[in-house]
């Protein structure tokens, strides 16, 4: 009778495997016919090859036991390019192996869970890869993931270089049907993402603030973020109950955000820092957060990007702004060589409501360097801090809660791992939250000191290389382009020289006149210098004599020249099409005299430079030179990550010598940054400041000469509607106008 029920089961087995189809499908017809005929159990396969300007649409359903599988014929092998997007509305599906590379959808997001108004539920995409597959106006903003419906899952994945505006995966709470929905964000690849220059630049955010008193229970877990620096924000939760374990953060500028939403579990995540600037950690905002069994190493950010934040927050705030902080439990956390935590964070008049009933205990503290435990602005008495040790190199801000002990350090990541044994520490909290504790966390709280040990860690990194596909992982080439110099007498020959072909070109001008009749467009590496000796440059009118594209660098060295004939509107330009990102513009040892256009260099709206380097060079009887100041919508965009301008002369110029603007009320981002050192400023007159900062995040301005410039006027006026910082040292201002200062400005000794 065993026998005979065995014998039942098997062949009930293959009767119903035998029913499924598997549909090969070279183009969108015969996609579109598998997806109307395809029944449980069912394969669509997709050929090799690429498919160009195609949109996915598939609403068939599966089961529990027989999903639908979409597939590639060979993982990886299946290249979606063009305009195309990938949509699912059914149930049960799962989508495997396809590539997104170099294209763009122009009309939404590329993958979605919901297919007009169906969503999907119980659906799943692996092994797949969105790779910068950007709209090339970078302020068209749209998703790369949006995650509707129930039980869906995004797993083995790769994401990797989004540079337009918008969040890359977003779980949407809008309705019933998208809420409670124990999705599942686990074991993928999220990385290099560049800073945007503005806001919505976050790698995944769980919900939106209209949305944050719903709850999400959505998992992020066993993810690696390598160099996701977009914004301040590496994930930001404004959703309730959801969970963040397991992941490994390695270099990236930002932190995990609790922005709203109440109840969210950060555990057992590891933040390696690696001493890069801006690295953090996790910030705190709203109620009933745990931040439990984490290390951070190096994380070296401060502010909103310390390694730990907790926020003040708003009187009556509304759902956008910022709830205050209760009920919070930090504990069982390992910090090694990272910046001081912050707590009261952001206190101001806005920002005026202390944390409450927020414990942190059982945290271990370890520095190589000078430095206090943590920092305040605001009243601490209802936040509970308990055996949380430190070493010797650490000093108390407080009397009680923090004791300065030996800790023995392990090598790890070749870095120290602080631990510190003692059967003396034990949990202090109310029974309300160990209650709670063996439900929301692993292990439940422990009575250790710092976070579990030194090979719980090691574990999880190595294990975190494997994340993601690794065969389509970027690689960071060191190796430089050789670029063939190539000598130009005149104007046609640099046409033709900007012209060739190669990632770089080497342009060395030998002749004395350069009549120029359009503009040099700049597209690749391009690298002009001369001997020094003195140029004339003519034109007819244009626009512009450089136009930088995306991508490109500009670089000017040993280049001394009259531009007295030169008609143009600006010496250099960045358009505003959107499209001119992630540029840069190095001068080095120039001069350049009598050029009277409306500006030395515009970046227009929308523009965006990684850097802009100005050094050793001269600049006489010019009108206005950087002017960056085209950002005015108040949303917090700007036009360069980091500007530098130093050793330079500015002679009898009549204009702004520099206008960086950002402007809003946004504090997403980390620049712009300037660094304005060791220059000298004479004779140099405009009917405003010389030099004005709108919203400029980090200011460095030292050991310059100002002498009879902008007499009676402003020399340099700082302007910032939220937090900055702007270091001022040893400016000499001889005869010359004032500097305009804030109470963000440090004058330093």
């Amino acid at each position: 009778m065993k026998k005979y029920f065995i014998l039942t089961l098997l062949l009930f087995s293959f009767f119903k495997n035998a029913h499924a189809s598997t549909f090969k499908v070279k183009n969108e017809t015969e996609l579109q016919s598998a997806n109307s005929k395809a029944a449980p159990g069912d394969i669509i396969e997709l050929q090799n090859g690429e498919w160009n300007n195609i949109n996915l649409h598939f609403t068939c359903n599966g089961n529990s036991e027989k999903p639908i599988i979409i597939k590639a014929a060979t993982r990886g092998s299946v290249i979606i390019n063009g305009k195309s997007s990938l949509q699912i509305g059914g149930d049960w599906l799962i989508i495997d192996g396809l590539l997104f590379k170099n294209g763009y959808n122009p009309s939404g997001n590329v993958w979605e869970f919901k297919v007009g108004k169906k969503v999907a539920n119980n659906s799943r995409i692996t092994n797949c890869v969105i790779q910068s597959f950007n709209n090339p106006n970078r302020m068209k903003d749209n998703y790369w993931v949006a995650l509707y419906g129930k039980n869906n899952r995004i797993d083995h994945n790769n994401f990797i270089n989004k540079t337009n505006l918008g969040v890359l995966m977003a779980v949407i709470l809008e309705d019933d049907r998208s809420r409670l929905n124990n999705h599942s964000i686990d074991s993928n690849y999220f990385g290099i993402r560049k800073p945007l220059g503005s806001n919505a630049g976050e790698i995944i955010r769980v919900g939106v603030s209209e949305h944050c008193t719903y709850y999400s229970n959505t998992k992020i877990v066993n993810n690696l973020f390598e160099k996701c620096d977009g914004e301040t924000e590496i994930i930001s939760i404004k959703s309730c109950g959801n969970l963040v374990r397991n992941n490994v953060f390695k270099e990236c500028q930002g932190a995990v955000v609790l922005r709203h939403g109440n109840n969210n579990t950060i555990e057992s995540n590891l933040f390696l820092g690696n001493g890069k600037e801006g690295t953090g950690g996790v910030r705190v905002i709203n109620e009933g957060n745990w931040i439990v069994n984490n290390y951070f190493s190096h994380c070296v950010g401060e502010g909103f990007r310390s390694p730990l934040a907790v926020m003040n927050g708003v009187f009556n705030s509304p759902p956008n702004r910022y709830l205050p902080v209760r009920d919070a439990v930090i504990a069982n956390n390992t910090f090694s060589n990272c910046t001081p935590f912050s707590v009261c964070e952001g206190s101001d008049a806005e920002r005026s409501v202390a944390p409450k009933n927020v414990f942190i205990q059982n945290n271990l503290f370890y520095s190589d360097k000078q430095q206090v435990a943590f920092q305040y602005y605001d009243k601490i008495d209802s936040i509970y801090f308990s055996s949380n040790i430190m070493n010797n190199k650490i000093s108390k801000t407080i009397p009680n809660g923090f004791d300065q002990k030996a800790i023995s350090v392990a090598k790890v990541f070749d870095n120290p791992f602080p631990f510190y044994t003692t059967s003396e520490s034990k949990i202090m909290l109310p029974d309300s939250i160990m209650q709670q504790a063996s439900q929301r966390l692993q292990s439940g709280l422990s009575d250790r000191i710092g976070s579990s040990n030194a090979s719980y860690f090691i574990a999880l990194e190595k294990q975190s290389q494997q994340l993601g596909i690794r065969w389509n992982l970027p690689q960071e080439i060191k190796t430089l382009e050789a670029k063939l110099p190539i000598s130009c007498k005149d104007a046609n020959e640099v046409y033709a020289a900007i012209t060739s072909k190669g990632k770089s070109v080497e342009i060395i001008l030998t002749g004395n006149e350069y009549r120029f009749d359009r503009p040099l467009s700049i597209t690749q590496n391009a690298y002009f210098s001369s001997n020094k000796q003195l140029i004339r440059f003519s034109s007819n009118q244009i626009n512009s004599l450089f136009i930088i594209g995306a991508n490109a660098q500009l670089h000017l060295t040993n280049i001394n020249i009259d531009a007295n004939q030169l008609k143009t509107n600006q010496f250099i330009e960045a358009d505003s099409s959107g499209s001119t990102i992630h540029f840069s513009i190095n001068i080095n040892n120039c001069q350049f005299n009598n050029y009277k256009g409306a500006s030395f260099l515009t970046t227009f709206r929308s523009a965006y430079a990684d850097l802009i380097a100005i050094n050793n060079t001269q600049f006489n009887l010019c009108g206005n030179l950087f002017t960056l100041t085209d950002e005015l919508e108040k949303k917090g965009y700007y036009n360069v990550e980091k500007m530098i301008i130093s050793g330079c002369s500015f002679s009898n110029n009549s204009g702004l010598i520099l206008g960086l603007y950002r402007t809003g009320s946004d504090e997403s981002t980390m620049g712009p940054k300037l660094i304005f050192t060791k220059n000298n400023i004479q004779n140099c007159n405009n009917n405003q400041a010389l030099i004005h900062l709108v919203g400029v995040q980090h200011s460095i301005v030292t050991d310059n000469q100002f002498s009879h410039s902008n007499t009676n006027n402003i020399a340099l006026q700082y302007d910032d509607t939220v937090r900055a910082k702007h270091d001022q040292k040893n400016n000499s201002l001889v005869n010359t106008g004032t500097i305009k200062e804030n109470k963000f400005v440090n004058n330093l000794k």
